[in-house]
């Protein structure tokens, strides 16, 4: 597919982390572009029989919802399923491992697998899903069952999108090194369950940090970590969450609307630190 647009030095191998494109440069100048595709992607995600699985699965929808806000097209309504989450919570991560890492860890072949090439991605993902239907014994209907939050749909995400389009205050927290440091410590503690806990208060809810929130990210780690002392946990996206986490009632009544059409409680930072009192 045609990007329309040019390359971030990033992908075409320069500098510290970079990576290589699948193909060259000129193979994707002369496809076509995302509106030449978008019938037979809206055909296919929507199809009765469809079920849509993927790897880190909320990157590709975000890239599918930018390109139709830019091609002023309609997102299409559809259910998809995270590989990654079945895998993290199987295999009791804490963190989100790569797609490499999952295939070395269960043994998959993957010795012709070309990183960042699409159509491997995909294989690769799908034979990484089959190797854990077979390992824990369930199709692939029943591990999204018994991993609920690695489903999602896109109107879920499209209220997400919407609150990261929200005008953020500047609330006049630092950026230094110590908010950097904290800011790593919020991301490790994502998905952090301690099994020695005993106080068994918030365990089923996962809460999720407003980006406003964050930016006292000082009191989020602290917050963080009462949760999980309490077997709660604090989770990346919106379509995982149970307890969404505002940085005040100005927030939560900004956003309330917004949130309206999912089964979430609205917390804001001085009612959730009264509930973890």
């Amino acid at each position: 597919m045609n990007p329309d647009a040019p390359f971030d030095p990033h992908v075409l191998g320069i500098g510290e982390n970079s990576i290589d494109l699948a193909y060259t440069p000129v193979r994707f100048q002369y496809a076509p572009k995302f509106d030449a595709f978008y019938p037979a992607l809206v055909s296919l995600l929507t199809d009765k029989d469809t079920v849509v699985f993927g790897y880190a699965v909320e990157n590709d929808i975000g890239f599918l919802y930018s390109d139709c806000h830019r091609y002023q097209k309609p997102m299409p309504n559809f259910t998809f399923y995270d590989i990654q989450e079945i895998y993290r919570i199987y295999r009791e991560w804490d963190r989100s491992p790569s797609l490499e890492d999952a295939l070395k860890d269960l043994n998959v072949p993957f010795d012709s697998y070309a990183e960042h090439r699409s159509s491997d991605d995909a294989e690769m993902s799908m034979l990484l899903l089959k190797e854990m239907a077979q390992e824990i014994g369930q199709s692939a209907e029943e591990l999204v069952k018994t991993y609920p939050t690695s489903g999602g749909s896109t109107p879920t995400f499209m209220i997400q999108a919407k609150l990261m389009e929200l005008p953020q205050r500047d609330l006049g927290f630092p950026y230094d090194a110590d908010s950097r440091e904290n800011s790593r410590t919020f991301n490790q503690l994502i998905h952090y369950v301690d099994p020695e806990v005993t106080n068994k208060d918030l365990e089923g809810h996962r809460f999720l940090f407003s980006r406003l929130a964050k930016q006292d990210i000082g009191t989020a780690v602290e917050l963080a970590n009462a949760i999980i002392d309490r077997s709660g946990e604090t989770v990346r996206y919106l379509k995982e969450a149970t307890d969404y986490v505002t940085y005040d009632e100005e927030e939560k009544n900004e956003i309330k609307d917004i949130l309206a059409p999912l089964s979430l409680r609205l917390l804001s930072i001085k009612e959730l630190r009264n509930l973890l009192k």
